[in-house]
């Protein structure tokens, strides 16, 4: 799939981004050798384990690499659907397959590096659209292309329910074994865990129990 450049006309965007606020849940996937893969905006636990609960510093967004080369993420930065300016500049080499995660302790992190408010990744509870996008020297200097744009409505950003793709990448789910979701919006409950720096293993099966975030964390460390 092509990239769609930010210097292309904006209407095609604007599409986009109209779409994804009138859907609730969406993805727009306009690269395909990365993707954003899972989303959670409302922690209620030590997601990035430096001992403290935090709304701001254990929010996290999953990024995965889809090609077959590995990924110098220097040039790809995050930010929500609020302003322009990058919440924050991504880091680290990405290998095919693998996912990375970037905490909201990340962003205020770079912020303060940068002289930045400190606002974190600055996922709204009640909804947001969240951007990936590149740097890259166009013909009149710097510029920036997106990458891969997904929303996510009120009922995914309750505590420590995440959002994201399933195992094959084929549908955007909901997470929320430690939050159960008892709703008919879509995405409805599934039961599964969310899965902070590992391939998403859910395939929407319903949990047969659930688990404490002491045990999740036992499991992808």
């Amino acid at each position: 799939m092509n990239n769609i450049s930010m210097t292309k006309p904006p209407l095609i965007l604007a599409m986009i981004f109209l779409f994804l606020v009138a859907a609730g849940a969406a993805v727009a996937q306009l690269d395909d050798i990365i993707h954003i893969n899972e989303v959670l905006a409302d922690p209620a636990s030590d997601w990035n384990g430096d001992g403290s609960v935090d709304f701001k510093n254990d929010e996290w967004v999953e990024i995965m690499n889809n090609w077959t080369e590995p990924i110098n993420l220097s040039n790809y930065y995050l930010r929500d659907d609020l302003g322009d300016d990058p919440h924050l500049k991504l880091f680290g080499v990405l290998d095919p397959g693998e996912t990375v995660v970037f905490f909201g302790s990340d962003a205020v992190a770079w912020q303060m590096e940068m002289g930045m408010t400190t606002s974190g990744l600055s996922l709204n509870n009640g909804g947001d659209v969240v951007r990936l996008e590149r740097s890259y020297e166009g013909p009149d200097g710097p510029a920036m292309e997106l990458m891969f744009v997904v929303g996510y409505d009120d009922h995914e950003a309750e505590d420590d329910r995440s959002c994201g793709f399933n195992s094959n990448l084929s549908d955007w789910i909901l997470f929320d074994n430690l939050n159960p979701y008892g709703g008919d919006l879509e995405p409805v409950g599934t039961g599964c865990l969310p899965s902070p720096g590992s391939v998403n293993l859910c395939d929407e099966q319903v949990a047969v129990e659930d688990r404490s975030f002491g045990e999740v964390k036992a499991i992808f460390r």
